[in-house]
């Protein structure tokens, strides 16, 4: 049962194995009515839900933002900008490339919802449904709330097809209701950390994985972006990047490099990057509570990087200067970023390589895209693909994952 406020009611949640049989079987009998409805419905109905959604939302900001830890700003502009994405032409051309695949849908697929950003659950949702798919998605347990809602807006935009989308909650490793959720599913997607893919994998060897592990992200300023003309437009974008959700994405930016340029060396862009960046951006999206755990490796992270002398600490943020010989050291995330000076895009993209799959995408002014696209696309290790600076948490609808077409592996 869901609360007014979109969540399930109770102060536990944990559904069992015969609970979970019995919504899959709730999804599956769905999936007639889903496969029966034309194109043109399916994408009416998700974008009515879409509308549906954000409305709420605007009720819902205090209390998405207590179980996210995000602010309330935060929250309001993440749900506004994953929901803007649905549009009907965006999903058409979703749908007409999954049909060129020549492959009937799937029976069922269970999806194991990402814990770090609540609205990876639109994509992670609205895909398969789109293509007439029924859903049975695990919830993080700790944060039911947006997951709920968007079940609840499926099934009040259209009843019948709603039914296709269940959705359960269970801590994570359990291994009856994890066997209960495969039991009848074509495949599961797993949003979450490699280790969970292959826990998953090693007890369900016979179940076909999707699977969107752990992701990094950078981003890299060319000396064009770095104009005095310009780089006020920069620094507002890439603070946005590093910004968003917290810097909790695997589309976040942890690391920019910075093309060494006499204009602007990289201690005055960090300080630009602070000033006109990161501090402003703070006030419109302010960063949510520091978790304990977060806070003691913020502390760790900010400490080395004062011994070495190269730190700018705000209110709510640091900045890292670091050379391109040193190992590539991770922050903890929560408005926490490293500059790194190099000779050019192709000493960034080296030095990000040895990441292989675990880069997601690479920021950068228009100027420099087509350069990084093609130098990504010729690595023989990554699948990262590049997009604009300011845009990298807010991805198209139709947006790869993990170097692949969204639909992949949810057709036959």
């Amino acid at each position: 049962m869901l609360a007014g406020d979109g969540s399930r009611t109770g102060v536990v949640v944990n559904d069992d194995a015969r609970t979970i049989r019995d919504r899959s079987r709730l999804a599956a009998r769905a999936a007639s009515a889903l496969r029966e409805a034309s194109l043109d419905e399916r994408i009416a109905w998700l974008v009515a839900t879409a509308e549906a959604l954000a409305k709420e939302v605007e009720g819902a900001r205090a209390h998405l933002a207590e179980e996210t830890g995000l602010s309330a700003p935060m929250v309001e502009w993440g749900a506004r900008t994953t929901l803007d994405s649905i549009q009907p032409d965006t999903l058409r051309r979703v749908a007409d490339a999954a049909g060129r695949s020549n492959g009937g849908p799937l029976s069922l697929l269970a999806v194991v919802l990402a814990g770090n950003l609540f609205t990876a659950s639109i994509r992670a949702v609205f895909v398969p449904l789109l293509l007439g798919v029924p859903v049975l998605a695990k919830s993080a347990s700790r944060e039911t709330a947006f997951a709920s809602m968007v079940e609840r807006a499926l099934e009040r935009a259209d009843p019948k097809l709603g039914e296709s989308m269940q959705l359960v909650v269970y801590r994570g490793g359990e291994v009856e209701p994890e066997a209960a959720l495969l039991e009848s599913a074509g495949a599961i997607a797993v949003y979450g950390a490699d280790e969970t893919v292959d826990e998953i994998r090693r007890r369900h060897p016979e179940v076909p994985i999707i699977a969107h592990g752990h992701g990094v992200s950078a981003a890299y300023c060319s000396a064009d972006a770095l104009t005095n003309e310009r780089l006020d437009d920069t620094v507002r974008a890439l603070a946005l990047d590093i910004c968003a959700y917290d810097q909790r994405g695997c589309l976040s930016p942890q690391i920019v490099y910075v093309e060494e340029a006499p204009h602007c060396p990289v201690d005055t862009f960090a300080e630009r990057l602070a000033t006109n960046g990161l501090e402003p951006m703070g006030r419109r999206l302010p960063r949510g509570p520091l978790p304990i755990d977060v806070g003691a490796a913020q502390a760790q992270w900010r400490g080395l990087a004062e011994i070495e002398g190269n730190l700018i600490a705000g209110d709510g943020f640091s900045i890292a200067i670091r050379s391109a010989a040193d190992p590539i050291r991770w922050s903890p995330g929560y408005r926490n970023i490293s500059l790194v000076p190099v000779a050019g895009a192709k000493n960034a993209v080296a030095s990000v390589e040895p990441l292989g799959a675990s880069l997601k995408c690479v920021g950068a002014v228009a100027e420099s895209l087509e350069d990084l696209e093609g130098r990504l696309r010729r690595s023989r290790v990554s699948s990262a693909y590049a997009c604009p600076l300011g845009s990298m948490q807010t991805p198209a609808f139709d947006a790869p994952a993990d170097g692949k077409p969204v639909w992949h592996g949810l057709v036959r």
